[in-house]
C-alpha cells in the first residue's frame, strides 16, 4: 500500500498557520484574564448552553474518530455506525437527563473523583484519580497528530507527536478552561465545516451515487455489503466490547468538569439535546467518507492507500487550494479540541484530586492552580510515552476505555442514585479491582498473547477458548460490580 499524497498549496499552509495562532492567541489572551482557581480550571462555574455543546461535541470527538470510525467504515460499511457510534449517541441522550442530576446534588465539585472521595473514602478516591488520569491521558490524540503530520510533511511520528504536544501545551497551560472552551467554540465549527465540505465535493467529484456504488462494486465484489447495518467480519463479542466502550460516556472525566462549571442543570439539558443531533451528523460524515474511500480506490481515482489514510486521499484529490487548508485546519481542530480538554482534566487530577483532596488539603486556590498547570506537563510527557507504546489507536482507546468503566462508573452511578448507604469498603473494594484487573488484563494480552495479523489483535488461548484483548471490557464489567454489591451488603462504615 502507498501513503496518501496530500500536496498544500502556499494558501493551505497560510489557513492553517493562521488557524495556529489563533488558537495561541485565544490562550495568551485568557491567561491574562484568569483570576484564581475558579477561573483557571472551572471558567467561573457560568459556561452557558452554546458554549456547553461546542466543547461537549468537540471533546469526545477527535481524531481517534476521524481516522478509526473511517478505517472501519472502509471494510465494514455503515454497520461501523450501528455497532460503535450509535451506542455513543444512545448514551448522550441518558446524559441529557442524568447529567443535570450531579450538577443539583454536588453543586460545589470539581470533578467526578470528588463524588469517590466523598461517598467512600480517600482510597477509593486515589484509586478513581488514577483511572481517571490514565483515562485522560492524550494517547490517542498525540498518536493521530504524529500520524497526521507525517503525511503532510514527511517529519517522524516521534518529531509531529512532539510538535502537536507543544501547541496544544502552549495555550492550554497559559489559559485555563476558559481558553480550552473558547477554542472548543471555533474548533466545533471548522471541524464540522470542514468535513461536511470534505463529503459534499468528493461525493459530487467522484460522480455521485451511482459511480460511488460501481466503485464498491469494483473494489469488494458486492456493493450492498457496505450498507448492511451487520455487515463484516467482528465477531458477536467483538461488537459488544466495542459497544461497551460507549459507557464511558457515563463516566467521561471531561464530562463532569464541564457538568460542574456550568451556569445550571438547564444550560447542562439544552447542551446535550441540541449536541446529540451534531454527534450524529459527525458520526455518518465519517462513516460514508470511509465508504467513500473504498470506492474511489476501486474506480481508480486514488492509489491503493492504507484504509485509515483513505479520506485524506479523497480530501487531497478533490478539495481545491484554500478548501484544502481549510479541510486541514478542521482535521487538527479535532485532535486540538480533545486534547486541550484532556491535558487540563488530567493536569486537575494531579493538581486538584490527589494534590489538594489528598496531600494537602488547606492549599490555597494559587497553590492548586499552579499544581494543576504542573499535572499538565505531566500529562504531555505520560502521553507521548504512551502514544509510543500502543500500535492501534482501537487498541489505546479500548485500554482507556475499560479503565475508566471499571474504575469509576459503578461507585459514582452507586454512590449518587442508589437508596442503600455507599458503604466504604465497596467503594475501595470496586474501585481497586476495576483498576488493577484492567492493567493486569492488558498486561496479560499485551505479552503472554499472540497477535492475530488478519484481525489486528492479541489474542489469549485458554484451553478452546480465544480471548481477544478487547473483551477484557466484557469479563471485568460484571466481576467489579459483583464485589461492589457484596461489599455494600457486608459492609458497615459510611462516609461522614
Amino acid at each position: 500500500m502507498e501513503d496518501a499524497v496530500v500536496r498544500l498549496q502556499l494558501a493551505d499552509w497560510i489557513i492553517v498557520g493562521l488557524y495556529i495562532a489563533g488558537m495561541l492567541g485565544v490562550g495568551l489572551y485568557f491567561s491574562r484574564k484568569s483570576r484564581g482557581f475558579d477561573d483557571y480550571f472551572m471558567a467561573g462555574r457560568n459556561i452557558t448552553a452554546p458554549l456547553l455543546v461546542a466543547t461537549l461535541v468537540s471533546t469526545f470527538y477527535g481524531l481517534d474518530t476521524l481516522f478509526g470510525d473511517s478505517e472501519v467504515a472502509f471494510f465494514e460499511g455503515i454497520s461501523s455506525f450501528y455497532f460503535y457510534a450509535l451506542p455513543f449517541s444512545g448514551l448522550y441522550f441518558a446524559m441529557a437527563f442524568i447529567a443535570p442530576r450531579f450538577k443539583e446534588k454536588f453543586p460545589e465539585d470539581c470533578t467526578m473523583q470528588d463524588i469517590v472521595f466523598k461517598s467512600y473514602g480517600r482510597a477509593a478516591g486515589v484509586f478513581a484519580s488514577i483511572a481517571a488520569f490514565i483515562y485522560s491521558t492524550n494517547t490517542l490524540e498525540m498518536m493521530a497528530i504524529g500520524f497526521l503530520l507525517h503525511l503532510l510533511t514527511g517529519l517522524p511520528f516521534w518529531a509531529g507527536t512532539l510538535i502537536g504536544a507543544v501547541i496544544i501545551l502552549i495555550y492550554t497551560w497559559t489559559g485555563g478552561l476558559w481558553a480550552v472552551i473558547m477554542t472548543d467554540f471555533i474548533q466545533f465549527f471548522v471541524m464540522m465545516v470542514a468535513t461536511g465540505l470534505a463529503l459534499i465535493l468528493g461525493w459530487n467529484g467522484m460522480g455521485g451515487y451511482e459511480r460511488v456504488i460501481v466503485g464498491l462494486e469494483n473494489y469488494a465484489g458486492d456493493y450492498s455489503y457496505f450498507f448492511q447495518a451487520g455487515a463484516g467480519y467482528f465477531t458477536p463479542w467483538i461488537l459488544l466490547a466495542y459497544s461497551l466502550t460507549s459507557l464511558a460516556t457515563l463516566a467521561e472525566p471531561a464530562f463532569f468538569q464541564r457538568i460542574f462549571a456550568s451556569a445550571g442543570p438547564k444550560e447542562i439539558r439544552k447542551a446535550f439535546f441540541i449536541g446529540i443531533p451534531m454527534w450524529l451528523t459527525f458520526d455518518w460524515i465519517v462513516v460514508f467518507l470511509g465508504v467513500m474511500g473504498a470506492a474511489a480506490i476501486g474506480l481508480g481515482l486514488i492509489p491503493e492507500v492504507a484504509p485509515n489514510q483513505a479520506l485524506f486521499a479523497i480530501a487531497g484529490q478533490y478539495l481545491p487550494v484554500g478548501v484544502m487548508g481549510f479541510f486541514l485546519a478542521g482535521v487538527l481542530a479535532c485532535a486540538m479540541s480533545t486534547a486541550d480538554s484532556y491535558f487540563l482534566v488530567s493536569g486537575g487530577v494531579i493538581g486538584y484530586d490527589l494534590y489538594k483532596g489528598l496531600f494537602k488539603p488547606q492549599a490555597t486556590p494559587r497553590e492548586t492552580e499552579r499544581m494543576i498547570k504542573i499535572g499538565v506537563l505531566i500529562s504531555a510527557v505520560i502521553s507521548l510515552a504512551l502514544a509510543f507504546f500502543f500500535d492501534r489507536m482501537m487498541e489505546a482507546w479500548v485500554f482507556q476505555a475499560t479503565i475508566i468503566v471499571t474504575t469509576s462508573l459503578i461507585p459514582v452511578y452507586c454512590g449518587t442514585f442508589s437508596r442503600v448507604p455507599p458503604k466504604k469498603i465497596a467503594g475501595t473494594l470496586s474501585t481497586a479491582a476495576g483498576l488493577i484487573l484492567s492493567i493486569a488484563w492488558y498486561i496479560w494480552t499485551n505479552f503472554f498473547g499472540s497477535w492475530n495479523d488478519y484481525y489486528e489483535v492479541y489474542v489469549v488461548q485458554v484451553g478452546e477458548i480465544q480471548l481477544w484483548q478487547e473483551y477484557g471490557i466484557i469479563i471485568i464489567t460484571p466481576v467489579v460490580l459483583l464485589i461492589y454489591l457484596i461489599a455494600n451488603w457486608l459492609g458497615r462504615e459510611t462516609v461522614k
